[in-house]
């Protein structure tokens, strides 16, 4: 897919953490935690090891509620509401409870060592959901678990799946797995998406509005969909990264992802840059994140380990300092700016290669092609001409060499 979508403008520049806002709160166990789902500001789930967790005021307390797989791995949690929760894991386990969790109870409870294992559930309801992990199938129940249909892939391990209605969904899996289906499950189809012979895997995705969507693979490449997974953009990487196991998307332009070693990553532009969480108490690795909003998350891993944010995570002192980050390229703000009809823009290439400029509206449509050249070292400054567009800001692109820079201008007539 050939365009690039964008929703706001980022100024590159140095991020330096200055006050890390991440708090612990206490689990009372010290398994790995593998997932956490919350239906509101305050009611939520986390599972892992053996334990699943319930809290009512935002974590202050935790709870280990009783369930009947002590001795099973349990890797997601789906919370429809206040009542009705879904906990599937390793060896043919999938449970369920109706009171919030007061009682669980087992749809599903294979012996160890035996059995499917399940890494990824969605119920859209009480009654309808899709179970999904290893032997190249997904389970689909209508009736709350009371019969389940195997419906197979022959593929490889799914470790997400996600629907945001009775026929739509996407998941994504072991070795670059992407599918897609449009009848509820019963057919799955490949969607574009250029992995170039990589076969990532994609551990989580995150979807926003039902339209907005982000894989982060080992290797950490960032791929985005504004199409509900039709098509996939590769936007970026995570740098600094180990491996990646679980992204969350507050909205279209703020998100997390983490992974080995407690690193977390945040963007704050649609994925297209991250900087690295002050997270390095975090020690092991983090399995799962949920954000309520743009500011109010929590994050999950082994040991046991909960922390959790009011202020989205970390405050940051911003520093200009383009030039010090791009290695390829420069990219100067327009001037005049804001400007009437006419402005000019300058940038630098610093290595030999091919650039595009591009310009889209408020909303990430693109405009106009400014150009898409082959460039030689050197200083360069095109004049832009507006006559055909509207007062209102705008935002210009530079990409090349698997970077982008990305500045807006006021058009005012």
């Amino acid at each position: 897919m050939k365009k690039i979508f964008l929703t706001l403008i980022i100024i590159h520049c140095s991020l330096i953490i200055s006050n890390a806002q991440w708090v612990w709160q206490v689990s009372g166990t010290t398994s790995p935690i593998r997932d956490i789902e919350f239906i509101n500001r305050y009611t939520g789930w986390a599972c892992g090891d053996g334990v699943i967790l319930k809290t009512t005021n935002a974590g202050i307390n935790w709870l280990i509620q009783i369930n009947p797989a002590p001795n099973k791995s349990l890797y997601s949690i789906n919370p429809v509401n206040e009542n009705v929760v879904y906990c599937v894991g390793w060896f043919e386990t999938i449970l369920k409870t109706t009171n919030g969790g007061n009682n669980w109870y087992e749809i599903r409870n294979g012996p160890v060592g035996s059995g499917a294992s399940y890494f990824t559930s969605y119920f859209i309801n009480a009654n309808t959901g899709w179970i999904a992990g290893a032997q190249q199938k997904v389970l689909k129940t209508t009736n709350g678990g009371i019969n389940l249909d195997s419906i197979y892939l022959f593929v490889g391990n799914i470790r997400d799946i996600y629907f945001k209605d009775s026929l739509n969904g996407f998941l994504c899996g072991v070795g670059g797995l992407t599918r897609k289906t449009t009848n509820g499950g019963i057919n799955w189809f490949t969607v574009n998406i250029q992995l170039n012979g990589n076969l990532y895997n994609f551990y989580k995705m995150s979807f926003v509005n039902n339209q907005y969507g982000w894989l982060i693979g080992n290797g950490n490449p960032v791929y985005r969909t504004t199409d509900f997974g039709y098509n996939w953009d590769s936007i970026g990487y995570v740098t600094d990264s180990d491996e990646i196991y679980t992204s969350r998307f507050s909205s279209v332009l703020t998100g997390w992802t983490g992974g080995t070693y407690g690193r977390m990553f945040k963007t704050t532009n649609g994925g297209y840059s991250w900087s690295r969480e002050n997270t390095s108490n975090f020690t092991g690795f983090i399995s799962g994140i949920y954000f309520y909003n743009d500011s109010v998350g929590w994050i999950v891993g082994n040991g046991g380990r909960i922390q959790y944010t009011t202020t989205s995570g970390q405050v940051m002192q911003v520093v200009n300092n383009n030039e010090n980050i791009q290695k390829n390229f420069i990219l100067n703000q327009n001037y005049p700016n804001p400007f009437n009809n006419q402005t000019t823009i300058e940038f630098e290439i610093i290595n030999n290669g091919n650039y595009e400029m591009l310009i889209y509206d408020l909303i990430g449509r693109e405009i106009n092609e400014i150009f898409k050249n082959n460039f030689i070292k050197g200083k360069y400054k095109i004049s832009i001409n507006a006559n055909n567009l509207n007062s209102g800001i705008y935002f210009y692109s530079l990409f090349g060499e698997n970077e982008r820079i990305i500045k807006k201008f006021l058009l005012i007539k």
